[in-house]
């Protein structure tokens, strides 16, 4: 292992770009987790390194909580490698947020903005521009927060590299950086304009593949305000923005600290909605370079042709997955794990939601749900939709737009869904809308959720999990853990079962909220627990699977594989079934933790792609899961033989399946259409599919009960009869 300085273990390669490499490191004195950027052998050149250790000091110097901060700066002695030491920071940059799930709620993307602009004002009060502002840069953490990344070192590396005299990257640069400005705090807000303007719309003011048409339409080009190309944006954001793009830096705002405060008025964020990023147009291309539908990404223009940048990636590597309500806890349907992609996202919408509510709750009316004469073909998107399974069950849906759909809980009757701070309650089989529990002041948002003997179980922001009455959402109890909690919780027994970021596995008695006992371990819980026969099985991300004492907290034993745990677990026949990050379904003796088998599902064996397997379903003779190798997978559950494998059409994520009555029910996270395979349990042939009109959420289950089978997407919540419809299969 090589070790830099005597102090900072290399331990995981993440990645290399045109910035040098990224690692996952260790320090060996205080024994914290770091991020460790080495920087490229070309650039450790005496005056090089002076001109770094100085950059970096002073972005060292900064003490903010938007900004990543900077632990130590060294050079290599054994290559002369320069590296800076940062925070290791759970959480995924902007740029692959906006990639993955589109353009936030306008209210987020205000408050994203607003948080950037702190963070830009410590660093102008302080004397440093930042020089190359951009999504990429802009990392957002588990908890809701921005935090803006590699101060000073856009500088540094253009000030050494010998093919560039300007620093940045192109569809974020000022006017002004192009006639060789050094750069201000002003171009730093003309940056803010243009990665504001691609939060609101989805893409940057100017899309060309031309660098010269790209510096060309900074200069001379006006932008479309962004209310044109998203309806519904407040006047204020809006001009806003505009003033941020203006080429003369005078007619920007006076400062960063103003920016902030813009963005904070209530005027900021008024009537504004939730828009679908399908709905948002795209903006308006250079006449030079007509703008493709999804444009690539901009490449920096100290490097022609660089390999895509990781130098953000250490604080996204354990970005947090949401994972599934496990089968054993209870008599409810199962609730998948979602894939970590949209964690840190689903928390930051509910963050800015209930941003400035008051206290109390509020019952909000709400009608009946969709006409079913139009909910399966209309909204639904068409497709071989399923006719009604039995006399009085009829299709339904429920509008509630969502920037990211958590699955919903079913208990006693009753749907409840989780969208920031509220929480909707639907009667199961009419889609009437019961209740929207409003919980103010309470941080509600992460769709992670749970229920039991009518009380909801949800959690919050800052390691907070609420104990709230079903019927009024009054809150019963609230417990704290010592950092976010990034799972469902798990309710058997009259006891709570959470993991946290903090390392520990809670119990929690259900009834008052005290804690019972936490088992700790060596790195975050990210999987629900599953619970069966007096034992919690939970997986960490520190490559252990764990089987627990459920009365007392101590360890029966653990199971070592590759990558990270992440799935919720199923257990039957004696035996736990657990995927792996190392694209492997493992069955271990559920009594000793031996391995029984384990089989491929796969994938590239990374163990640390967040994008990992569903989560399992066991029935008397078979095991189903969906593979990294676009197929849903039947198992033997004795020997791990593969028994049939379903692949549908295009390119196909299976979410993590329901069985009922000889059915399995898949969705396909890679369609954008939302797809809902029904898959014949026993052979494996299609039955019917329906496209339900949205993007899924990530990994979680479909829910099936009395002749519906239930799921979320961008545009609500829905119900499809069971049985086979007419129409193509």
């Amino acid at each position: 292992m090589r070790v830099l300085g005597d102090r900072y273990e290399l331990v995981r390669f993440v990645g290399r770009g045109g910035m040098g490499e990224v690692w996952e490191g260790r320090d060996r004195v205080i024994e914290r987790r770091v991020a460790i950027k080495l920087l490229p052998p070309h650039h450790g050149t005496a005056a090089s390194a002076e001109l770094f250790f100085r950059e970096a000091r002073t972005a060292g110097g900064l003490n903010h909580r938007g900004v990543v901060t900077v632990h130590d700066v060294g050079r290599d002695r054994d290559d002369g490698t320069l590296f800076l030491v940062m925070e290791f920071v759970v959480g995924q940059d902007l740029a692959a947020v906006l990639r993955q799930d589109g353009p936030p709620p306008v209210p987020v993307a205000a408050d994203w903005g607003a948080q950037t602009a702190a963070a830009l004002a410590a660093a102008h009060d302080a004397g440093i521009v930042h020089r190359d502002l951009k999504p990429a840069n802009l990392m957002l953490t588990a908890g809701g927060d921005v935090k803006v990344l590699d101060f000073g070192i856009a500088r540094f590396m253009a000030a050494t590299d010998k093919s560039s005299k300007v620093m940045g990257t192109l569809a974020y640069m000022a006017p002004e950086r192009f006639r060789e400005h050094g750069g201000d705090a002003r171009t730093d807000l003309y940056a803010l304009g243009c990665v504001l303007y691609e939060l609101l719309t989805g893409a940057p003011p100017f899309q060309a593949s031309d660098p010269v048409a790209m510096m060309a339409a900074h200069v001379q080009q006006a932008p479309d305000a962004p209310s044109t190309l998203r309806p519904g944006i407040p006047a204020a954001v809006d001009d806003l923005v505009v003033r941020l793009l203006a080429k003369d830096p005078a007619d920007r705002p006076a400062s960063a600290a103003e920016v902030h405060d813009a963005l904070r008025t209530p005027t900021a964020t008024a009537g504004a909605l939730p828009t679908p990023a399908a709905a948002v147009a795209s903006p308006n291309p250079t006449s030079a370079d007509p703008a493709p539908a999804s444009p690539p990404p901009p490449a920096p223009v100290t490097d022609p042709d660089p390999a895509p940048d990781p130098h953000q990636l250490p604080t996204q590597t354990a970005t947090p997955p949401r994972p599934g309500h496990p089968p054993a806890a209870g008599p409810e349907p199962a609730r998948p794990q979602s894939l970590g992609r949209r964690r840190a996202l689903r928390l930051a919408v509910g963050a800015a939601l209930v941003a400035g509510a008051g206290t109390g709750l509020a019952l909000l009316p709400w009608g009946d749900g969709q006409d079913p004469s139009t909910a399966a073909g209309g909204t639904g998107g068409g497709g071989d939709a399923p006719a009604t399974a039995r006399t009085g069950v009829r299709p339904w849906h429920v509008d509630v737009p969502m920037i990211i759909p958590p699955g919903p809980v079913l208990s006693q009757g009753v749907l409840y869904l989780m969208d920031g701070p509220t929480i909707h309650a639907v009667d199961a089989r009419t889609g009437t809308q019961r209740a929207a529990l409003t919980v103010q002041n309470s941080p509600l948002g992460s769709g992670w959720l749970a229920a039991a003997g009518g009380t909801l179980f949800a959690v919050g922001a800052k390691g907070r999990l609420y104990a709230l009455n079903g019927a009024d959402g009054r809150t019963v109890w609230t417990f704290a853990a010592g950092n976010d909690i990034g799972c469902d919780p798990t309710v058997a027994g009259a006891v709570v079962y959470v993991g946290s970021l903090d390392k520990n596995l809670y119990a929690v008695d259900a009834a008052t909220g005290a804690k019972k006992w936490a088992f700790p371990t060596d790195d975050f819980v990210l999987s629900t627990a599953t619970v069966s026969g007096g034992t919690v099985y939970v997986g960490g991300d520190d490559k252990h699977f764990y089987a627990v004492d459920a009365a007392t907290g101590t360890k029966k034993w653990a199971f070592r594989a590759g990558g990270t745990f992440r799935a919720t677990a199923a257990v039957a026949h004696g035996t736990v079934y657990v995927p792996n990050n190392d694209q492997r379904l493992y069955a271990l003796d559920a009594a000793t933790g031996a391995q029984r088998w384990s089989a491929p599902l796969g994938g590239s064996a990374t163990p640390d792609d967040n994008d990992l397997p569903s989560c399992p379903v066991a029935t008397a003779d078979t095991l189903y899961v969906g593979g990294r190798d676009g197929l849903l997978h039947a198992l033997d559950p004795t020997t791990g033989r593969s028994k049939w494998t379903y692949r549908a059409s295009g390119d196909f994520r299976p979410t993590t399946p329901a069985v009922a009555d000889g059915t399995v029910y898949v969705g396909n996270r890679a369609d954008r259409q939302g797809t809902l395979h029904a898959v014949d349990a026993a052979t494996g042939s299609k039955r019917w599919s329906v496209k339900t009109g949205g993007a899924l959420g990530d990994s979680y289950a479909p829910i099936v009960a009395d002749g519906l089978v239930y799921l979320t997407n961008r545009l609500g919540l829905h119900a499809f009869p069971t049985a086979a419809g007419a129409g193509r299969k």
